[in-house]
Parts: C-alpha cells; structure tokens; sequence
C-alpha cells in the first residue's frame, strides 16, 4: 500500500517561500541614455551626435545601431562599449503608476522629499519674522 506524506507546512515557512518567489520576479526598471562609453580606449558615443564616420545619423541610440558597429577610435566591437544607464528604485511593473515619480531615479526622489523638508522648514522659520 502506497502512502503519501502530507507534509504541513507552518505560516511562516509559507510566507518565507512567498517571499523568495517574489524576490525572483523582483524586475527593476533601467533607463538607457542612449550613450556609450568604449571600455577599451574610452571613446564616448553620444546619441546627440551619432557616428559621422560609420555613418549613424544623429539621435540614433547606441542600442539601435548595427551589430557589426565599431569605435571609430581603436576599432572595438558593439560588445566592447558599456552602456550609460540609471536603475530607476521599484519595480518595473510600478512604473506607470502615481504621479510621474515612479519613474524617477532614487537620487530624485531623495532631493523632492529633503528639499521639501528644508524648504517648509523654511517658511516655519520665516513665520518668526513675520512681525
């Protein structure tokens, strides 16, 4: 006789896996420029620009340009150059939501919540000043 094992698992450990399962999915948001720096000689693509001499026109980002693209300077692959880009805090998915801050940087956000503070701080000092 084949018996199974129901195994019982407490509401920690439930939450524990739950929180694991999500910590896979956790997907942050990452905001490419564009640009594109040359990690062998340095050379600085610039979207603004483009690359006159492979011809890339201007406003072309780097992510858009041919796979057979090389630095103009030292002749590195497409794969050779890192990307500039900025990890926006939160999830991807979170995004869209809100007030348009979703979608800024953790630097941003930290310079609205103290230059808000400092700045009603402020007003509450100037109201000293008032008579």
């Amino acid at each position: 006789m084949d018996e199974k094992i129901l195994e019982y698992k407490s509401e920690d450990e439930l939450k524990a896996e739950r929180a694991e399962e999500l910590r896979k999915a956790e997907k942050f948001m990452i905001i490419g420029e564009g640009n594109a720096t040359c990690s062998a000689c340095r050379y600085n693509y610039e979207t603004a620009k483009g690359d006159p001499d492979f011809p890339i026109p201007r406003g072309t980002k780097f992510q858009d340009t041919p796979d057979d693209y090389r630095c103009p300077l030292c002749g590195a692959s497409k794969d050779k150059f890192r990307s500039t880009a900025k990890t926006v805090a939160g999830f991807a998915v979170n995004q869209g939501y809100g007030f348009g801050t979703n979608a800024w940087t953790g630097g941003q956000k930290q310079l609205l919540i103290y230059g808000s503070l400092l700045f009603f701080f402020g007003l509450f000092i100037a109201g000293y000043f008032l008579n």
